[in-house]
């Protein structure tokens, strides 16, 4: 087994062609292991941008990468070739899914695919660090943040570019390094991956959808567990519904809270309750 974490930077620029702006890749790092982590090669490569001649400011000076730099690489298709013999048959890792997605949006507009020519097996490995570590999974947890967490000291790493962050990603996965757990993180890069990975996540705003059954607008009590009867209008803030609930046998009232996110698996409904403030007076309708 090897192992290739891949790490990219890119552009946001605007395309005449979409009509839209699109995150164009200007930079390619990889570091390649074998099945102990052991480093067999890296691989770095600047893009040459072909939709935005030009890099924005930000990014100029977030990742010290020039507009002359730029202009000496190779073109998105080229580097791309010269990354899958690179890679070969190796499993791809990548610190969340966002590189992926962009690769994604670059292999569609060169390539006018969807998939990506080098993917055959894929890992995130930010899931994989979070779920070891326990991090709370309401949160994304930064490449930076986990290193601190690790104890792995930065400071010898070129953060913001490609080769860098996928070295440093390296050290957190020798760190959580567990070769039986990887394999129940690896998955196939097939047509339900592209489905699955391009699937936006939306939150229901509308309490007429056909997915929101009336049992999802149920709370029960927090004191007794018993069932609360409704005593306003549910209003939306924060693309959350909320409502004041009153306990018939306890008579505690209390604020039920209730969001409705659409996932690729389904909807998932998200419940909590919150405190009545003191100066607060329930009112019926």
């Amino acid at each position: 087994m090897q192992y290739v974490i891949l790490d990219l930077e890119w552009n946001g620029t605007y395309s005449k062609r979409l009509k839209g702006f699109i995150n164009e890749i200007i930079e390619f790092g990889a570091v390649k292991v074998d099945g102990t982590l052991n480093i067999i090669d890296t691989f770095e490569a600047l893009v040459r941008p072909q939709v935005g001649k030009k890099i924005s400011g930000k990014i100029k000076t977030l990742t010290s990468i020039t507009n002359e730099e730029l202009e000496k690489g190779l073109q998105f298709m080229q580097v791309t070739s010269q990354f899958k013999k690179w890679m070969g048959d190796a499993l791809l890792l990548t610190w969340g899914t966002s590189d992926v997605l962009t690769l994604i949006e670059n292999c569609r507009y060169f390539y006018g695919s969807n998939h990506i020519p080098f993917l055959r097996q894929y890992m995130d490995l930010q899931d994989y660090c979070q779920q070891c570590m326990e991090y709370d999974a309401a949160k994304q947890m930064g490449l930076t943040t986990a290193a601190s967490l690790l104890g792995i000291d930065g400071a010898g790493f070129n953060h913001h570019r490609a080769l860098g962050d996928s070295l440093l990603s390296l050290r957190c996965f020798q760190k959580l390094y567990d070769p039986e757990r990887v394999q129940r993180f690896v998955k196939e890069a097939d047509d339900e991956f592209y489905r699955r990975m391009m699937f936006k996540t939306t939150i229901l705003c509308d309490l007429n959808n056909p997915l929101i059954q009336p049992g999802d607008m149920l709370f029960n009590c927090p004191q007794c567990g018993r069932r609360a009867r409704r005593l306003t209008n549910w209003q939306l803030k924060n693309k959350s519904y909320r409502s004041l609930f009153v306990c018939r046998h306890c008579h505690m009232n209390f604020y039920g809270r209730v969001q409705f996110k659409l996932k690729y698996e389904g909807l998932l409904v998200k419940k909590s309750i919150l405190p009545i403030q003191p100066k607060e007076s329930p009112e019926e309708d």
